[in-house]
């Protein structure tokens, strides 16, 4: 059997980093220009390990770098409206972290970061979030 090749041409590979407080709210960014929140992460490189990719994603976005990957905890694919555009496999990561939140600091993909509870994912008029992500949310909030 041939070995598995990533075909950037029929789907790339995003990741996300679901990274909760010690009162279990999970750090959501806002998004530059864009008004959508957001978990941590990104898309994976041509070639690059999973996990590195996920670190290397939560180190750019919030400067936090002693987090630990964790399983993970949903997958989905989310199809884009573009013609050509291939479509996205994400993966969301449970992962901890003994750093505090307050000392995250933001790229310029993020102009804000908050601590969302499930509360915060019924206000969806408030809150606009992916459906792909709000699944994971849903799953995550669910975990002990």
């Amino acid at each position: 059997m041939a070995p598995f090749v990533n075909d950037a041409a029929l789907f790339t590979v995003s990741q996300k980093a679901i990274l909760k407080d010690k009162k279990g709210r999970i750090l959501m960014m806002e998004k530059s220009g864009k008004g959508h929140w957001d978990l941590p992460g990104g898309k994976l490189d041509d070639g690059e390990d999973m996990r590195e990719g996920i670190a290397r994603e939560i180190v750019e976005e919030t400067g936090l770098e002693k987090v630990e990957i964790g399983p993970i905890i949903y997958a989905g694919r989310r199809g884009f409206e573009e013609a050509g555009k291939p479509e996205r496999v994400m993966l969301f990561y449970a992962c901890d972290t003994e750093q505090k939140f307050e000392k995250i600091k933001l790229s310029d993909e993020h102009n804000n970061w908050r601590l969302f509870d499930p509360e915060d994912l019924k206000n969806e008029k408030k809150y606009e979030i992916n459906p792909i992500v709000r699944a994971a949310l849903n799953v995550a909030f669910k975990l002990k």
